[in-house]
């Protein structure tokens, strides 16, 4: 892998810790940093990343330990998310303490010299802000609710989920979209600026939404609107070769590797 490649991948590596911890508790356990979501224990939203050197094998194996422990006091499961080429030994050290692999997920890149403006012409695409009513508010966390099997499908958004929305798009830490199809709703996402740098996240469709272009349409409009805003690059993890096709439809190449690692053993994570 070239140099300069590196480098993206590393300042990608920092612009999560630092992305991530905003509105988490964040807890430092030797060269691991755990962030935990207050209002949910969502899997997809608590987890650990690698910020430092592991250190020695018994050194990695204490901090996974206590590490472990932080999760369970909060009734979390542990669960980490790293780049591969960047942390080629922790892999081994997480198998060794019994977690497992969940998922190798494509990392992607965009550059605004790669990126292919796409809009289906049935889509209308809005930027959330801060002073949204309550109800597109809800809308907007329904979709993300129905659309990856979050919780119950009818169970409405919480009050305090809700207020973190609106706390984050004041903070421009999360820079939000949602669609519709002839008024209706259809599917959000949200990039996650740092920066020059953005990762985008959370895309989906409802789905009797789907295979309008819904979800090209909202991440061509959240990927123009990081580069209108001076931003240099976009980055994401695509989930399955679906997501991997539509990404590449847009402009984005794959350079590496997510990896996601998961206590499966329930004794384990108490």
């Amino acid at each position: 892998m070239d140099e300069p490649t590196i480098e993206r991948l590393r300042r990608i590596s920092q612009s999560v810790h630092q992305v991530a911890a905003q509105g988490r508790e964040a807890i430092t356990v030797g060269p691991f940093q755990a962030l935990l979501e207050p209002f949910t224990d969502m899997i997809w939203l608590n987890y650990a990343v690698p910020i430092a050197p592991l250190g020695s094998a018994r050194e990695v194996a204490e901090a996974l330990a206590e590490l472990r422990r932080v999760f369970a006091e909060r009734q979390r499961t542990i669960r980490f998310e790293f780049i591969e080429a960047l942390w080629p030994a922790l892999p081994g050290a997480l198998e060794e303490a019994g977690l497992q692999l969940q998922a190798r997920q494509p990392l992607m890149l965009c550059t605004p010299g790669d990126f292919q403006p796409f809009n289906a012409p049935d889509v209308q695409v809005q930027r959330l802000t801060d002073t949204e009513n309550l109800e597109i508010l809800t809308n907007y966390l329904s979709i993300q609710s129905e659309s990856f099997n979050f919780g119950e499908i009818n169970e409405p958004p919480s009050a305090e989920m809700i207020e973190q929305l609106r706390e984050h798009l004041q903070r421009g830490s999360w820079r939000c979209a949602m669609a519709t199809v002839e008024g209706m709703p259809a599917g959000g996402g949200c990039t996650m600026p740092l920066e020059r740098l953005c990762e985008l996240a959370g895309v989906g469709t409802l789905p009797s939404m789907r295979r309008r272009g819904v979800a090209a349409t909202l991440c061509s409009f959240l990927v123009q609107d990081h580069f209108d805003s001076g931003g240099d690059l976009v980055w994401l993890s695509a989930g399955d070769a679906v997501s991997q096709a539509l990404y590449q439809k847009i402009g984005f190449s794959v350079v590496n590797t997510q990896l996601n690692y998961i206590d499966t053993d329930k004794n384990l994570a108490i």
